[in-house]
């Protein structure tokens, strides 16, 4: 990121984070670091989630920004909201972006009941707290701020267009429909070259060897938009398939190639195709290379959120994995390598912090909190109960009440 684009990011940085006391990260992308952290508004020190690792995050929420269209709202592990827009050069490659939070969205006493009483809970009610609708606008300021300081647009293709007239020019210009180089044949030795360069991980070579077949496709086919559309459908499942090789998760390979032939399908001109076509095959380079990193966070997020919304009825592996579309195997795997546990010690822990703040209550019976925060019964829950705290939750709510 160049210094002028840093410097007005930090400006505006401090506008937001003044106005609604939050959080504001400056990310560079290509570096994988900040360049400016919070003045105010951080609870990232007193964070005790271990799943947070919070580089991952603002690298996932830019990225996903940039993937999106400009702006990205998500969940942090601890079920924080945070809000990121990504910033591009000139040639529509990310280069960085800012990111506001934690936010609280929604009722803020539902979610610092979660915490127990003392310097960690002031802490959490220190947290901004915003409407979904609140929310929402800041996104749409926060994006429009960083298309401003962008080198190129939030567009459909986040600035591909510019790289595309490139391509095209340099496409039309040397080269005639009629020319016989368009008689070859398909050039398959160069699929089978892209395919080993992704396995390997060579991301500049993959995408230089993409422009160069991304040529040959529109002059064998003629320029004819219908053909080109079947060859690039050919190509995603090139693509696709060296992803996978390469160790990407098939469910979320086989998810944006299917986004992306639905669009592909959509285009009717020339123009269309072609704006669509370098945007769409470079992000999708970019996906199978940059997201490793990262690992699969925004699976983790969304995990740990539906257990935080559910922990009161029957949850099964089962239902997690249809929620976030992935088998229950490979969720479980993920999850463990994020968080440091299983899913099931997860659930009891959230079920057993519930169970604190419902012990409180002297007009709650054992069999009671035990059915109210998802335990099937008052035995297994004491169990449970034990081996998390220590102590039975008998003894725990007598402790309470001498308090």
């Amino acid at each position: 990121m160049d210094d002028v684009t840093f410097h007005k990011l930090s400006s505006y940085g401090e506008h937001f984070s003044q106005l609604l006391n939050v959080g504001c990260w400056i990310v560079d992308t290509q570096s994988r670091c900040f360049l400016a952290k919070p003045q105010r508004g951080d609870f990232h020190p007193h964070c005790q989630n271990r799943a947070c690792s919070l580089l991952n995050t603002c690298l996932y929420g830019i990225n996903e920004a940039y993937r999106w269209g400009g702006k990205y709202i998500f969940y942090c592990p601890e079920s924080f909201i945070f809000i990121a827009s990504s910033v591009s050069d000139k040639n529509g490659n990310l280069s960085g972006g800012l990111l506001l939070g934690p936010i609280i969205m929604g009722e803020l006493d539902d979610t610092v009941q979660l915490y127990p009483e003392g310097g960690l809970r002031r802490n959490v009610q220190s947290i901004t707290n915003l409407s979904t609708e609140q929310v929402n606008h800041v996104s749409e300021l926060l994006e429009g701020v960083t298309e401003g300081v962008s080198g190129a647009s939030h567009s459909m293709m986040g600035g591909i267009v510019f790289r595309q007239e490139n391509f095209l020019k340099n496409l039309y210009e040397p080269k005639a429909p009629s020319d016989p180089e368009m008689a070859q044949a398909y050039p398959i030795e160069a699929e089978k070259e892209l395919q080993a360069m992704i396995r390997s991980g060579d991301k500049p070579g993959a995408q230089s060897l993409l422009n160069d077949l991304l040529g040959k496709i529109y002059l064998l086919s003629d320029f004819d938009p219908e053909l080109i559309k079947i060859r690039m459908i050919e190509l995603l499942s090139v693509l696709s398939r060296a992803a996978i090789d390469a160790g990407g998760e098939i469910g979320e390979i086989i998810w944006f190639n299917t986004a992306c032939i639905r669009e592909l399908q959509k285009c009717a001109s020339i123009e269309e195709l072609s704006v669509w076509i370098s945007g769409a095959l470079h992000r999708f380079l970019g996906y199978s290379f940059d997201f490793s990193s990262v690992k699969h966070s925004d699976t983790v997020y969304k995990v740990v959120e539906y257990i935080r919304r559910n922990y009161f009825r029957k949850i099964s592996l089962d239902d997690i994995a249809q929620h976030v579309h992935f088998s229950k195997t490979y969720l479980s795997r993920i999850f463990k390598e994020d968080t440091g546990e299983n899913i099931s010690s997860y659930i009891n822990k959230v079920r057993v912090d519930r169970a604190r703040l419902l012990l409180a209550d002297p007009d709650l019976s054992l069999v009671d909190v035990a059915a109210l925060t998802g335990f099937e019964d008052q035995s297994y829950f004491t169990k449970v109960f034990k081996a998390v705290t220590g102590q039975t939750p008998k003894k725990y709510k007598e402790s309470r009440r001498r308090d």
